[in-house]
């Protein structure tokens, strides 16, 4: 049989519940034992505030707090920086 894929993509402005949300379909899919793949791709997001580790980590290329140190931006600009 084929197997079904899907993705679910989140956004949303902090403190709007999207880390809560994603532990919860992570807790929820490992439940019934399903596989499940978290990609975090936002570069100034605190990994202190994750439940679980993401699969892939966009901060593992860059980060906000790398680029306000290493290049003097704000945040702001760091992320302008970033998303380019």
């Amino acid at each position: 049989s084929a197997t079904m894929r899907y993705a679910v993509f989140v956004t949303g402005p902090a403190g709007a519940g999207k880390s809560t949300f994603c532990a919860n379909a992570v807790t929820h899919l490992q439940t019934l034992k399903r596989t499940v793949h978290w990609v975090n791709l936002d570069p100034a997001a605190d990994p202190e505030g994750y439940e679980f580790a993401p699969t892939i980590d966009i901060r593992d290329l860059i980060s906000l707090e790398d680029v306000m140190s290493e290049l003097g931006f704000g945040p702001n600009g760091g992320l302008v920086y970033c998303f380019e």
